[in-house]
Formats: structure tokens, C-alpha cells, sequence
């Protein structure tokens, strides 16, 4: 038992950039979903969001109306080519993201990666018509329950 807790050890930890390639793998499935198993691509914080904006909208569309990893709702193929990564320090990477979705369409995100205690996850997706998902559910959260 000694000798796989101490291989598990020594593997390398995953990079940003292979974290942002695996993620968008997922789309080479037809069902994939990452929302479904949305603690193993975002970071707590943004899952909570997420979270709260479906408790928010009892069964009804949130704020979050489609799939915030291609920032879409309808595509033929997703293909996602990572333009440039940096790395401010051991815990946090920001990727600039450009996405085509086999239509002839294509938009650029920027994604603001977090390393938790599992591994990279993604804090936060920017767009040039919403620079924070983040920002964004949250406010509609707080307005959402100000409603209430």
C-alpha cells in the first residue's frame, strides 16, 4: 500500500493547459455535459453560483442559460485552441481560449483557472460581452433573491 501512495506522489500534477485540453475533450463525447460534474471543471466558488442560480430559478431557465465552457447552447463540433497562458503564480493561470463550434462561428474566451486542493479548476469565464461569468451569476443571484 506504501509503494502506490508514494507513486501517486510522484506524479506530476496536471498543467494548466492540459487541464483546459482535457476539459474541452469531453466534447468529442455527444453527451457531454459539464455541468453535470460541475466540481470536477470549476472551482467551488463558481459552482456554488451555479448552484444557486438553478435553486433560484425553481425548475425555470437562471441566469446561466447554456453551456459556459463554449459560452453556447447549440453546436455541430467544439474545437478549442488555447492562444496564450500565463501564469502569475503556483495557484492561479489565466488561458485565452479561442472556440469554434463547426459551424463556421468562433468566439474567444478567457478562462481563470484556480489550483484547489483537486487540481486545477476553472474560477471564472470572461467573454468580450461579460468579462465574469462569476460577476454575473452572482448579481442575478442577489437580485434573484431580493425578489423573493
Amino acid at each position: 500500500m506504501w509503494i502506490l501512495l508514494a507513486a501517486a506522489a510522484a506524479q506530476p500534477a496536471e498543467t494548466p493547459r492540459a487541464f483546459i485540453q482535457r476539459i474541452y475533450a469531453g466534447y468529442s463525447n455527444k453527451n457531454y455535459d459539464p455541468l453535470s460534474k460541475a466540481d470536477r471543471i470549476f472551482a467551488p466558488k463558481l459552482v456554488a453560483a451555479i448552484n444557486e442560480d438553478a435553486r433560484l430559478a425553481k425548475g425555470e431557465v437562471g441566469y446561466l442559460d447554456g453551456d459556459p465552457l463554449c459560452d453556447c447552447q447549440d453546436f455541430v463540433k467544439i474545437g478549442a485552441q488555447v492562444r496564450s497562458l500565463s501564469q502569475p503564480s503556483k495557484q492561479s493561470a489565466v488561458a485565452k481560449v479561442h472556440i469554434t463550434y463547426g459551424t463556421g462561428e468562433a468566439r474567444d474566451l478567457k478562462l481563470t483557472l484556480l489550483r484547489t486542493s483537486r487540481g486545477w479548476r476553472v474560477a471564472d469565464i470572461g467573454s468580450p460581452e461579460e468579462p465574469s461569468l462569476l460577476g454575473a451569476i452572482e448579481k442575478a443571484n442577489r437580485d434573484a433573491r431580493k425578489q423573493h
